[in-house]
């Protein structure tokens, strides 16, 4: 016979803020859409591994990632309202080519007006959209496939903003970007209203209002707008070869002022947008670093940045804006405000703190 010894003493002495009831307990069960870059769907699904109690009740949120096959409605994972509360889309350009299927453009809007969650993290933002309102560019090939589940317009053009995301240095870049936090009826930012934060920056939209005319959709409540330009926080560039590297023009951006973050909603479903990515860690101070990525090829490299000279904050400073947004959009009370990052990873294998393990599971 196995037997599996747990010494859970050891989590309260760690962490004495938190307690877990016998008499009641709820899942938060959230679909993280895959992306083509696993990373940027490790660092939300790492982020979601937490629980916290009210009133007698330990709320946990369980993150489960799904692909195409399960938003279409396959596997037994399928995006339906009996399976999940809530539908995560990462910052990755997959979705937008998902999205040209009716079907999953289809399955989606059922789920949020049904009363499931959305959010919607950079791209996924764009993807919740009414899209961008303007002339035939690159972007039109996106308006193709957008939710219009959010009544708000993006402003993110290839040749601005899109190229924090082209050129940046991914782990190394991304600049940190204050946003101020309106005092609303929204309780995300509770406790924070009339404050700034800072959050790393990877060329998501500015969103502004919009003139849908479907009844599904909700008010748009703006819960976070750009404080700084990101071209003044970071200056990049678009270089020429001319027997040697040298600027051609500045990357130039129009964001400040619009919504950085919104809350919403469509038919029965909350949905909430995130410009920037709370997912990430950030930094306090530092300078934007342009470089080629092959110094010694002359003409034929590329230039891409890093943001250098920072403090970084610890890897947890900003989940809780998102475990907030996961509980909001689930209808289910709002966690503490709190960096502490807990989360029980791998049960079957152990118990970790900030991703390190504490406390292993033996079996016998």
């Amino acid at each position: 016979m196995h037997y599996r010894i747990v010494v859970i003493s050891l989590i309260f002495l760690l962490l004495p803020t938190f307690s877990y009831s016998q008499e009641g307990s709820i899942e938060i069960k959230v679909a993280i859409y895959d992306s083509v870059v696993r990373v940027y769907t490790e660092e939300v699904e790492k982020a979601l591994y937490y629980s916290w109690e009210e009133n007698g009740t330990k709320y946990e949120i369980v993150p489960v990632v799904i692909g195409r096959e399960e938003v279409i409605g396959k596997g037994k994972n399928s995006l339906t309202n009996e399976n999940f509360d809530v539908f995560i889309v990462p910052g990755s350009a997959r979705p937008y080519f998902d999205a040209y299927d009716f079907k999953w453009r289809l399955n989606v809007k059922k789920f949020v007006e049904n009363g499931g969650g959305y959010i919607g993290i950079c791209g996924g933002a764009n993807l919740a959209s009414m899209g961008f309102q303007e002339k035939l560019s690159p972007n039109s090939i996106i308006n193709a496939s957008i939710l219009k589940i959010a009544n708000v317009y993006v402003n993110d053009q290839q040749m601005q903003e899109w190229q924090y995301l082209w050129k940046s240095n991914w782990q190394h870049g991304l600049p940190p970007i204050n946003v101020y936090l309106p005092k609303t009826k929204n309780p995300i930012f509770k406790g924070f209203y009339g404050t700034y934060r800072n959050i790393r920056y990877g060329g998501g939209p500015g969103m502004y209002p919009a003139n849908s005319k479907d009844k599904k959709c909700g008010e748009v409540i703006p819960i976070a707008i750009y404080a700084e330009e990101p071209m003044e926080v970071a200056p990049i560039h678009f270089w020429k070869w001319r027997n040697g590297w040298e600027i051609a023009a500045n990357v130039t951006t129009d964001i400040k002022g619009e919504y950085a973050a919104i809350a919403t909603t469509y038919g029965k479903g909350r949905i909430v947008l995130f410009s920037p990515h709370p997912e990430k860690k950030t930094f306090f101070g530092g300078h934007v670093e342009e470089f080629p990525v092959r110094p010694n090829a002359g003409p034929f490299t590329w230039f891409i940045y890093n943001w250098s000279g920072g403090i970084p904050s610890e890897e947890s400073y900003n989940w809780w804006i998102l475990r907030r947004a996961v509980a909001w959009v689930a209808h289910m009370p709002i966690p503490p405000a709190s960096n502490i990052a807990i989360s029980v990873w791998k049960p079957d294998k152990g118990i970790y703190f900030n991703r390190r393990e504490i406390l292993s599971i033996l079996d016998f």
